[in-house]
């Protein structure tokens, strides 16, 4: 076996262990407990495939080239269960995921059942049909600036959408604002509230830009660690050719995921899959630190 086939292989089963003792409660790494650090190996949102397709032209254009390109590319993840993490044989983990991480897919963590029932919601919202009547007005004002990107290009699109849904909502914790935390709300339900923590922002800036003309499987709710404000945080991530554009709403102003340093991605969600994210510290090397996955709720403050 030549000696970047061998490396290649230590690379891929050092990402499966790290994915094993990733979910069992009991791991350690480096002789330390799990729990002790909030390290930069962490999961769930993120593309395993390569790049789409550039998007800069009209809604139907940037549709077309996405979905044919994700067709036409197969999924490069290491499916990890936590009852038996096993690599895929016709698969290796993907080293250029959202925020520069390697990601690989998981079949089950607490979040993606949350996912899995909001999505629903997701992928049928329309906004010009308002079915609420306590979301109309804020659902006509949302319809407007989707029907204001039409003509404008995708990164102009991309930031319409980000600044007119961080205005249109207010912050507020799961906690205060549904008495319970950790909740995924629709989009109906966030425009009815007019407010909602980090998620929800990312949910409703992706069911806008799905309605605009993005395909759903190019965007992922990306659940992160933010280093410099040590809290956990949620971002919408949407996948092109030139790299993934975070809409964030702690800014109006979209950016590519290299100009923040400071977010470091434990898991993401999209479609019907869901990613855990390890980050390379240099060659074929991972994160020496986990993060347990039951005690990530974005949006509900400071680590402790």
């Amino acid at each position: 076996m030549g000696k970047k086939n061998w490396a290649c292989c230590r690379t891929a089963w050092k990402v499966v262990a790290l994915a094993a003792s990733l979910l069992s409660p009991s791991a350690t790494w480096a002789g330390q407990p799990s729990a002790a650090y909030l390290g930069t190996l962490q999961h769930m949102i993120g593309f395993d495939s390569p790049a789409i397709a550039a998007a800069m032209g009209n809604a139907d254009t940037f549709r077309n080239k996405t979905t044919e390109t994700l067709k036409a590319r197969p999924q490069q993840v290491a499916v990890v269960t936590p009852a038996s993490p096993r690599l895929n044989a016709a698969s290796q983990p993907n080293s250029v995921a959202v925020f520069q991480s390697v990601a690989f897919r998981v079949s089950s963590i607490p979040a993606a059942r949350k996912w899995k029932a909001v999505f629903p919601s997701i992928a049928s919202s329309d906004f010009a049909r308002c079915k609420q009547a306590s979301s109309c007005g804020a659902a006509g004002i949302l319809q407007t600036s989707i029907e204001d990107t039409v003509s404008l290009g995708f990164y102009q699109k991309l930031n319409g959408i980000n600044r007119a849904v961080n205005r249109l909502v207010r912050y507020e914790p799961d906690a205060q604002n549904y008495g319970s935390k950790d909740y995924w709300a629709s989009p109906n339900e966030i425009l009815a509230r007019g407010k909602g923590d980090c998620e929800d922002y990312a949910i409703l800036k992706m069911a806008a830009l799905k309605q605009a003309g993005l395909p759903p499987q190019a965007m992922s709710i990306v659940v992160l660690r933010d280093v410099r404000r040590n809290l956990y945080h949620a971002v919408l991530s949407v996948m092109t050719s030139q790299g993934y554009f975070i809409l964030d709403n702690l800014s109006d102003d979209v950016k590519l995921d290299r100009a923040l340093p400071a977010y470091q991605p434990l898991f993401s969600v999209s479609l019907d899959r869901a990613w855990i994210h390890g980050i390379k510290t240099g060659g074929d090397k991972l994160a020496s630190a986990v993060s347990p996955l039951l005690d990530v709720m974005p949006g509900e403050g400071a680590l402790r």
